[in-house]
């Protein structure tokens, strides 16, 4: 939940970055109204979440692409395109929880 309580701020469209700025593999922390806000790509397509790992709270925006999706540097829990947390090291065999997902926003790339 965003700190500004103005909806047509919180409802529109903002500018945060140039599509030139973040790189293939690449992962980047903005903030936007008063919100930490972590973008990555992979696949060409962008993701922006909410820049904050589930598990211990640590920044997104400092981990790293991998295979399987954005990894946290803390623990590795990591989470694929759509938010969902799909690996956590210390149980590599049991599924994450279906609750460990990120808070994912709208994307749109334009000019």
């Amino acid at each position: 939940m965003t700190m500004i309580d103005d909806l047509v701020l919180v409802n529109d469209w903002h500018v945060v970055a140039r599509s030139d700025d973040l790189v293939e593999a690449g992962v980047m922390g903005v903030r936007l109204l008063a919100e930490d806000i972590v973008l990555w790509r992979r696949g060409g397509q962008v993701m922006a979440w909410r820049d904050l790992c589930v598990h211990r709270g640590t920044r997104l925006s400092l981990g790293r692409v991998e295979v399987a999706g954005l990894a946290c540097p803390y623990h590795g829990w990591t989470y694929d395109e759509s938010g969902r947390c799909v690996h956590i090291p210390s149980r590599p065999r049991q599924d994450p929880p279906s609750k460990a997902c990120a808070v994912v926003y709208r994307v749109k790339e334009r000019y």
